[in-house]
């Protein structure tokens, strides 16, 4: 089968980057048909790992969404925006960063240097989905969005019939992708179904139908994170102090706790109760027994604490192999794999000059969004809950996330948020020429 599965994806994307490059029309839904590949054509196909499923140390999954990042790279004969150069500059130190210390602390095996060629690749989708959503006009982008958004939630009635006719354990709707990978694209698109609702005035229904559409698929994904992730973009959303925000607030907050109670939810609640007990018996200085289910995490965090204060400074390198050899210095817990905890990983790993680093570019990318107080804070607070995400999975090398939000960033410019001046050599297209009246047709 995975013989199978790996031309399907190679082919698939192959003809997915073709299909982009061809025209920037084409490449407008590059992202959308990315995400597409890794749902439908597959769904009737039983759960695979993805440890398993890889090529050339690549997830199977990140294939589709990675080529029509590429797409974008090859397609756009445009300079980036000068405001981007900062950015630009930290991102190169960054990989330059990363190598050496990977290479001189730990050690540059094949599996390290594809864990370390990722990043330089997922700063490359980000800086061409960037430069090449920042020509579009709102039309367009609203045309965009609304298509990515379609796609989470026939993704997620997929899930759902998938888990229903129990060719799957649960509701994940990626079949090569783990399900917590699966939640972080669910929460990191979830907003934008905000965005879709004023922004082409969709009825309340549709709103709420989707909202529990998504809410019945994290449920059934049973998902801790994602329950978490989608309650926070709920609040981070409409939480205001006014008539109007609380009442949208606790309407949507009654939707999710109708259906919780109805018994949908029962499993992934009583998961939740769960980290309140352990969260609970760990403030109070007693020990977990080895039978509780958050045991192994609890373990995991605490040697990868002990592992980021052993190498504090320049982190063991990147790569789970150089993370698994410090790890077992500090540790005697057997188990093979990371904090799922992208902070105290990835402090780990990169130690705190490294660390601090990223953390810088991640806050760049975020200033690239549309701020809360603006119209369109459903990006910020997808970046937000995203942030919020990576506290319980470490899915930051996920295409998806890269592709995503320099999508966001790019369009971020579109209303005159980035005032930054800006210029760029003309394409052979008049697609996004910014014409007043001449959107380019979706």
């Amino acid at each position: 089968m995975l013989t199978g599965l790996k031309a399907y994806y190679l082919c698939a994307s192959l003809l997915l980057f073709l299909f982009a490059i061809y025209s920037n029309k084409n490449a407008l839904h590059a992202f959308g048909y990315g995400v597409a590949l890794n749902i439908f054509p597959l769904a009737l196909l039983p759960e695979v790992s993805m440890d398993i499923a890889r090529v050339a140390g690549m997830p199977l999954a990140y294939l589709p969404v990675t080529a029509a990042g590429l797409a974008l790279a090859v397609r756009n004969h445009a300079r980036l925006p000068q405001s981007y150069r900062l950015l630009l500059t930290l991102a190169f130190i960054y990989c330059v960063y990363a190598f050496f210390t990977t290479l001189i602390i730990g050690g540059m095996t094949v599996a390290n240097m594809a864990y370390w060629a990722a990043w330089p690749l997922n700063f490359l989708i980000f800086f061409s989905a960037a430069a090449f959503f920042s020509r579009t006009d709102i039309q367009t982008a609203n045309k965009v969005i609304k298509a990515t958004t379609t796609i989470l939630v026939l993704g997620c009635l997929t899930g759902l019939a998938r888990y229903g006719l129990g060719i799957a354990p649960d509701a994940n709707f990626m079949p090569l992708v783990n399900r917590n990978g699966t939640v972080v694209f669910i929460v990191m698109v979830f907003p934008l179904l905000f965005y879709t609702y004023k922004e082409q005035e969709k009825a309340r229904g549709w709103l709420l139908f989707c909202i529990g559409c998504i809410f019945v698929t994290l449920a059934f994904t049973f998902s801790r994170s994602g329950i978490i992730g989608m309650l926070a973009c709920i609040l981070l959303y409409y939480m205001r102090l006014t008539l109007s925000g609380l009442a949208k607030t606790a309407a949507v907050v009654l939707l999710i706790a109708t259906i919780a109670y109805s018994g949908v939810a029962d499993k992934s609640l009583q998961r939740l109760e769960r980290v309140l007990v352990t969260s609970q018996m760990l403030i109070h200085g007693e020990n977990l027994d080895s039978s509780m289910n958050d045991y192994n995490r609890v373990m995991l965090l605490q040697g990868a604490i002990a592992t980021a204060k052993d190498n504090f400074w320049f982190g063991t390198g990147l790569g789970l192999q150089n993370y698994q050899k410090a790890f077992h210095k500090v540790s005697d817990y057997g188990h093979a794999s990371k904090a799922h905890n992208f902070y105290i990983s990835y402090f780990a790993e990169l130690g705190v000059v490294g660390f601090s680093l990223l953390m810088l570019i991640l806050y760049l990318v975020s200033r690239k969004l549309y701020p809360l107080s603006s119209r369109h804070k459903a990006f910020k607070v997808s970046f937000l809950a995203m942030a919020l995400m990576m506290t319980m999975n470490e899915y930051i090398l996920m295409p998806e996330i890269w592709f995503f939000y320099g999508m966001l960033a790019g369009m971020s410019r579109i209303g005159g948020y980035m005032a930054a001046p800006f210029q760029f050599r003309q394409l052979p297209e008049q697609l996004f020429n910014r014409v007043p009246n001449r959107s380019p047709h979706v």
